[in-house]
């Protein structure tokens, strides 16, 4: 089978200008600049200057006295870049022909072609007789059924979920990539758990994320995201695993009101997110009555 041919860098450079005017993008400057910077310099040719040095005084202004091992910012930008890239593919730009991707292991981007067709539009089938009226009795009985139940669950659902948690960005303090991953992928997990156990109203990963790095008091942050109570936490190894430290502030009080840490492996990071996730929303629902 011949290769696919190459893709052509107008369209290349029209999929990123659709990417930076996406709602994921469209406040973000850091990120947009450095995912402007690696693609612009990929279609250069300038792929092998990529270099966390390079990126570092090029793209975050850092001096020459800029030492990648001691100043991680390059490392965790990209991963952050990465989950946004993945999160626009997952969202806006499922239908997008074309995908930038940026490889871990590396600052130079990746270009390729959507693998995977769109599903065709469902093509309606001609009428069938009209049903007897013994069989729309069945059929508006058990709508009316699902109708109640979900009335129910969702009105259970909203009561319990009148309190709002924003998750922010985990932190990490090695300089290993492999910590950032982990933390990234905590951030998300307990996120996205929280989301799923449905007690609490949570702030999506998107706009939680555009505080990562910034020093402000959380009392503004959480304003800013119309939060009643802010998550915050830390990461760190030690020979049996890791440690995950999680907080939990009263954005009313400015105030810690919990502190917990939890055990566990980089192999089963999945039920650490889970193990965390209902902890936390256990203690908000202690400790903030719910409106």
């Amino acid at each position: 089978m011949p290769a696919d041919p190459p893709i052509p860098a107008e369209a290349i450079t029209a999929q990123l200008d659709r990417i930076l005017a996406s709602k994921g993008f469209a406040n973000a400057g850091r990120l947009s600049r450095l995912l402007r910077y690696v693609v612009e310099r990929t279609l250069a040719g300038e792929a092998d200057q990529l270099k966390e040095y390079a990126v570092g005084v090029e793209v975050f202004d850092r001096d020459d006295k800029y030492d990648p091992r001691v100043d991680s910012i390059v490392r965790v930008e990209a991963g952050r870049l990465r989950s946004r890239l993945d999160e626009y593919y997952n969202g806006d730009g499922t239908a997008d022909e074309v995908r930038i991707v940026l490889p871990r292991g590396g600052y130079s981007a990746q270009f390729e072609r959507r693998s995977e067709p769109l599903v065709p539009p469902l093509v309606s089938e001609p009428a069938k007789p009209s049903r007897s009226w013994a069989t729309w009795a069945l059929v508006i009985g058990a709508i009316a059924v699902v109708g109640a139940i979900a009335a129910w669950s969702l009105g259970g659902r909203t009561r319990s979920a009148g309190t709002t948690i924003a998750v922010l960005a985990f932190e990490q303090y090695s300089s290993s990539g492999e910590d950032e991953s982990v933390a990234a992928q905590i951030t998300d997990g307990v996120t996205s758990e929280l989301a799923r156990l449905g007690t609490l109203s949570v702030v999506s990963h998107t706009s939680a994320m555009q505080f990562a790095g910034v020093r402000k008091p959380l009392r503004e942050i959480a304003a800013a995201l119309d939060a009643d109570v802010v998550m915050e936490g830390s990461i760190q190894n030690n020979p049996d695993g890791i440690v995950v430290s999680a907080r939990l502030v009263n954005a009313t009080t400015d105030r810690k009101m919990w502190v917990e840490n939890f055990p566990g492996q980089t192999s089963d990071i999945p039920g650490l997110n889970r193990r965390i996730a209902a902890a936390v929303s256990a203690a908000v629902r202690e400790r903030i009555p719910a409106r």
